[in-house]
């Protein structure tokens, strides 16, 4: 059963991007959705949180709601939204805390049994940046992203991490050509068959081409190889360019995908030609025309390994296949 369909809810995080969640597998339905219902939410927080902080942190006695009733009607806003509180826990009582609430979970009602914790951990990409060809700035990466977790207690066999590497030229965005997408997959599976690569790139389900302009030949992708023969332990493969940055917003604003309904309305097509203003802008500065400098694109290139391989894999590549299956346009002329 994929993680993202058992039920859960968010417990707590630690810093910005960290995460805890806990997991209910007891919950979860084939045919439903993964949510707690509020029903179980109250029970979860009157009759399991609500007394573990009791418990264990008598002092946070003032602080913690009276029930789940009241911290959410303090929890809404006057738009119908949420806003939440938060209540920072010393580290040295978390595992008193986890451990009495998991035991309270448990004796509450059997659909809370065997509850567990996840940490996710979100947005760190470009947070472990170093040269791959020095052992000890792999090293100190491994360690900088990890450093909330205890990687002893790991089966390192069981947890996957993404590894990159990115391919860049000053003044120029760089982009992967589409012909040479079999050529880069025959190089991080080396034992594979190369008619089965071939196969793998004529696979709709499982490889997908990412192109770039509308242009053939410049094109990324993305592969899942989790059952792939002799594909060695890689699971997932991604080629890309970073210049697609530009355009990509958390929620929907000027790059949105249109409608072509948008055309047929003077309103909507009175805002489209503003928002094409508003692209050009930004597309004239990322030439580097006017007073800035202009902003360059990157090649880059994603494996999913198990945590044993992370520190030995996608090192560097071969600098002839490098050149190539990359092409590096000046920025004035991409953008």
């Amino acid at each position: 059963v994929p993680m993202h369909k058992i039920p859960n809810v968010p417990l707590g995080k630690v810093q910005q991007r960290h995460v805890v969640r806990i997991f209910f597998p007891r919950l979860y339905s084939a045919d439903g959705a993964a949510m707690v219902s509020q029903e179980n939410l109250a029970l979860i927080y009157d009759h399991c949180l609500r007394p573990t902080l009791a418990e264990v942190l008598p002092e946070f006695a003032d602080r913690a709601p009276t029930s789940y009733a009241a911290a959410y009607m303090q929890a809404k806003t006057r738009t119908g939204g949420l806003a939440f509180n938060t209540l920072d826990v010393p580290w040295n009582r978390l595992e008193e805390i986890a451990t009495t609430l998991l035991a309270k979970l448990q004796g509450q009602m059997a659909a809370f049994r065997d509850a567990y914790f996840v940490h996710e951990l979100r947005g760190t990409k470009g947070g472990t940046i170093h040269d791959g060809e020095k052992d000890w700035e792999r090293q100190m990466a491994f360690e900088d992203m990890f450093e909330h977790v205890d990687v002893n207690n790991l089966n390192p066999q069981e947890w996957l991490v993404d590894v990159a590497l990115t391919i860049g030229v000053e003044g120029h965005v760089v982009t992967w050509r589409e012909s040479c997408h079999q050529d880069l997959l025959r190089h991080l599976m080396p034992l594979a068959c190369p008619q089965k690569v071939a196969a793998l790139t004529r696979n709709k389900k499982k490889f997908h081409f990412d192109r770039t302009l509308q242009i053939k030949e410049l094109a990324g992708f993305r592969a899942t190889t989790a059952n792939f023969k002799d594909g060695g332990e890689i699971t997932y493969v991604q080629a890309y360019c970073t210049e697609k940055n530009v355009t990509y917003q958390l929620n929907p604003g000027v790059f949105r995908r249109r409608q072509p309904k948008e055309l047929l309305q003077k309103k909507t097509e009175q805002k489209i030609v503003e928002d094409l203003d508003v692209m050009s802008q930004v597309f004239y500065e990322c030439a580097g025309e006017g007073d800035v400098e202009g902003r360059d694109g990157c090649a880059r290139l994603e494996i999913r390994i198990p945590l044993d391989k992370a520190q030995d894999s996608l090192v560097t590549l071969p600098r002839e296949l490098v050149e190539r299956c990359v092409v590096a346009i000046s920025r004035r002329v991409w953008w």
